[in-house]
């Protein structure tokens, strides 16, 4: 089933992101975001719903391309609230509950027997924008099931971008299965982000090179003993053990740049791997994008992931097989 499109329009940047969120964990859509009335006439896809302001509503009839098929107003006098227009200052899941093609649109839920899908990615380049490509990624995935990603930076800004921290992280987590594997507790590890599940990078660069290959296999193993229906990783390095691990995993995407300096980069690392005779399904993936104002508070990561970097992943999965990962082997 094709997920639904919807098209969030709202200038309060707090609001409308608070809405998005709610959205993703309850329903199997794809969400834009557009914050000034410009970024939306610019915007020349097609949206199953639209929810939007007052103040969008006069730009909307003047969209040169792009077909909106359901419209809902957000009103703020409760009084005109009727049909199509809907008071804004009410709970999300009331706003939600008036739309019913958002309440028709329930998340997939994987039988807790079914195995894990692994996608991993890494980028012989160090690209930019492979942290956001890989959140772009689990959004993605998110709208079929549950995802947990795990970031294996040695140095990463996912705390930073997202503005929250835990007191445990990737380094505890690792520890605790290494001393105690088969008692561990996820769940104090975990936090969520615009729908997908998460746990803490590390926070020292160094500690990543003492892990050895055993016990990454303790826990990527111990990952897909638990209940998701996805588990993207982020490989910032080639961990030990990284050859076997990758051998065993569903997907790899290939970050790379345009440019020979690294095009040759590229080619030296498939090269590996065609040594390596692994059975992984392999797609190289070059962004025709940068990450520009990502750090300097320009933007928020959740406009960055529903904007161009979401459409480029989102079309690139839908030729590739709809959206659905294909099992290797």
């Amino acid at each position: 089933m094709k997920n639904l499109e919807i098209a969030l329009c709202d200038s309060c940047t707090d609001y409308i992101l608070k809405f998005a969120s709610f959205l993703m964990e309850r329903s199997k859509v794809g969400v834009h975001i557009f914050t000034t009335p410009e970024s939306f006439y610019s915007d020349e896809n097609d949206y199953d719903i639209a929810i939007m302001s007052e103040e969008f509503k006069e730009i909307m009839s003047f969209r040169p391309k792009g077909l909106l098929k359901e419209k809902y107003f957000l009103c703020e006098n409760q009084e005109l609230e009727q049909d199509n227009y809907i008071f804004k200052y009410q709970s999300v899941e009331k706003i939600f509950n008036r739309i019913p093609g958002l309440r028709d649109a329930k998340a997939s839920i994987k039988k807790s027997n079914e195995k894990s899908n692994v996608t991993a990615i890494y980028s012989p380049v160090t690209h930019e924008l492979q942290l956001p490509f890989a959140m772009a990624l689990c959004q993605s995935y998110r709208t079929y099931g549950k995802v947990l990603f795990i970031d294996l930076e040695e140095i990463s800004i996912l705390t930073s971008l997202i503005g929250s921290n835990n007191s445990f992280n990737l380094m505890d987590l690792l520890y605790e299965i290494n001393t105690n594997s088969n008692a561990f507790d996820l769940s104090k590890y975990v936090q969520s982000f615009m729908g997908f599940d998460y746990v803490e990078p590390f926070t020292n660069p160094n500690e990543i090179s003492e892990i050895d290959e055993d016990t990454w296999r303790d826990f990527f193993n111990a990952l897909l003993k638990e209940n998701y229906d996805q588990i993207i990783v982020l490989f910032g390095r080639t961990i030990n053990g990284f050859s076997k691990f990758i051998d065993s995993f569903n997907k790899l995407y290939v970050l790379g740049k345009s440019g020979d300096y690294f095009k040759r980069a590229q080619e030296q690392f498939f090269d590996y791997l065609e040594k390596l005779e692994t059975n992984v399904d392999i797609e190289e993936v070059i962004l025709p994008m940068s990450a520009g104002n990502l750090s300097d508070g320009a933007y928020h990561i959740e406009e960055l992931l529903q904007g161009n970097l979401g459409v480029f992943v989102k079309k690139m999965m839908n030729a590739n097989g709809k959206n659905e990962i294909k099992m290797c082997g």
